[in-house]
């Protein structure tokens, strides 16, 4: 997976941005979901909860979201079993999501009992990281394989600003806390034109002297309300790093959502996942679960069953397993066709969706 090979020859000579090849093997999968453009899906991000303690204006309004009732978010106990039939039809990663996942009480037993299970061979989380002093010690005894923090500025005014919370100081003591263990760790950064968009450099340096993986992420239109189109895009976004590191290099992994850049020197990396430009679609293996229950082949569908409502009612495992099945085999061919699709059911407004409701 790691070998990477010589530099290939670039088609454009004005280009400074050496790209590389990793090696990887195509290996058969156990999975039995297919897709009809014939991706293996083998992975699968849970979100536990649609609350959060932050409010970030990419995500929600100020006033937060319609929260759903407590019984229609899934229980853990459904969760697990849910995941239990994920396995069996060949999903082998989870990455548990928000909301903010730790705002959920059990969340540590949960990542405890699932941690058991022997087919899941990658575990991995996303939060904020505020609560995450009191989790450093969890996360070194159980099987997490990366974690993924969201912080959108080091300076404590913007950070007040997009998050609406005056919490810097606290979150960043945490990432510093984080970065001291053998933990894998990736912080995201949504970019904001604008606002915080003159700070990618300064993130970049993170990874210089961290064994860390900086990703910036294009700005997505999931904000509980309305969205401006005016995004600094994730080719901007590279143009802006080849320009402060000329010797960058990308290599390339399969099913990444991200792509990977390497610099001379840096001990971590860095990402670029072009989340609104969607051009990752062709190798995406991904689906999401809400917190309550609903399961989308893409971000921007608008969701194919509710597991939790079959799994209350009644149905058995293998005609959830079915459901599923069935929901892959119309899966779309890339996030353009499925926002299409939609836009033509008619209780979807993409202009209320939030990321917290989806699944961050």
């Amino acid at each position: 997976m790691s070998e990477i090979t010589k530099p290939l020859a670039l088609e454009k000579k004005e280009m400074s941005v050496t790209y590389l090849h990793t090696m990887y093997s195509k290996n058969p999968t156990d999975s039995q979901l297919v897709d009809p453009q014939g991706r293996h899906i083998n992975y699968l991000r849970l979100a536990v909860t649609d609350r959060c303690n932050f409010r970030c204006t990419y995500c929600m309004p100020e006033d937060g979201i319609d929260l759903k009732a407590r019984d229609d978010i899934m229980r853990f106990q459904e969760m697990e079993h849910l995941l239990g039939l994920f396995l069996e039809l060949g999903i082998t990663k989870v990455r548990i999501t928000g909301g903010e996942p730790f705002v959920r009480k059990g969340l540590s037993e949960f990542l405890i009992r699932i941690n058991q299970f022997d087919k899941l061979k990658s575990i991995n989380l996303t939060t904020n990281a505020y609560f995450m002093e009191d989790a450093i010690s969890l996360f070194q005894k159980i099987k997490i394989d990366n974690i993924n923090i969201s912080l959108d500025s080091l300076d404590r005014e913007i950070f007040y600003k997009i998050t609406r919370r005056d919490d810097f100081e606290k979150v960043w003591g945490n990432i510093e806390k984080l970065l001291l263990t053998d933990l894998a760790i990736k912080i995201n950064m949504v970019v904001i034109k604008g606002v915080n968009d003159s700070e990618i450099v300064e993130f970049s340096e993170l990874a210089k002297n961290n064994k860390v993986e900086i990703r910036f992420i294009e700005q997505m239109p999931f904000n509980g309300g309305c969205f401006s189109s005016d995004i600094l895009s994730a080719e901007e976004i590279i143009a802006i790093l080849q320009n402060a590191y000329p010797r960058m290099m990308e290599y390339f992994k399969s099913s990444s959502t991200a792509r990977i850049f390497e610099i001379p020197g840096f001990k971590g990396k860095l990402g670029v996942i072009a989340g609104h430009s969607r051009t990752f679609c062709s190798t995406c293996s991904r689906l999401r679960l809400t917190p309550e229950g609903i399961l989308k082949t893409c971000l921007y569908d608008h969701g194919s069953v509710n597991l939790k409502d079959m799994l209350r009612s009644g149905r058995s495992d293998q005609e959830i397993k079915s459901a599923v099945k069935d929901a892959v085999s119309q899966r779309a061919k890339d996030g353009f066709e499925s926002e299409q699709r939609a836009l033509q059911k008619v209780h979807f407004s993409k202009k209320k969706l939030s990321m917290a409701q989806i699944g961050g």
